[in-house]
């Protein structure tokens, strides 16, 4: 007589094999999206990190004396696809009288990359308010208004955010 034996299979090193191989490529993965989507630095006060960490007190004391004299206005700015323009009103606290003498920078940016940045530098003054240049804005979505106005030794930054809608 002969006996039927049955092989049995042993799946086990099938699986070892294949966890391993899951691990190297969930590895991969996550390597290809990290250098897909680099790590944007922080970019408070407009300057870099780590000048802000350097200098924090300065700068909060700069903001404290600045806005204790005046107050800066961004609420007016309502973007839309195409051409627009950022929209500073700068007004003494006391008198509510516009400050006619102020330096004004302005960044309107995306809040997760810098690569649609636009910088203003040229704002002119009608009306009791800081006028931009025109620029375009191309994307729908969220987007950052920051500016630095500067009355005479005295530093205030302002951030307002703002949607873009078709």
């Amino acid at each position: 007589m002969q006996e039927n034996k049955s092989k049995e299979t042993n799946f086990w090193p099938y699986a070892i094999v294949g966890m391993i191989l899951t691990v190297v490529l969930v590895g991969i993965w996550t390597i290809k999206v990290a250098v897909d989507n680099p790590v944007q630095e922080a970019d408070d006060y407009m300057m870099k990190y780590q000048d802000v960490e350097e200098n924090i007190n300065e700068i909060m004391a700069k903001q404290k004396a600045f806005f204790a004299r005046f107050d800066i206005d961004l609420s007016m700015n309502r973007f839309h696809l195409g051409e627009n323009r950022v929209t500073v009103k700068v007004l003494e606290k006391k008198s509510r009288e516009p400050v006619a003498n102020a330096q004004i920078y302005a960044v309107v940016t995306r809040p997760t990359t810098k690569k649609y940045d636009k910088i203003l530098k040229n704002f002119s003054y009608k009306e009791g308010r800081y006028v931009s240049e025109p620029f375009k804005i191309k994307r729908i979505g969220r987007w950052n208004i920051q500016v630095k106005v500067t009355v005479g030794k005295e530093v205030g930054f302002a951030k307002y955010k703002t949607f873009v809608k078709e």
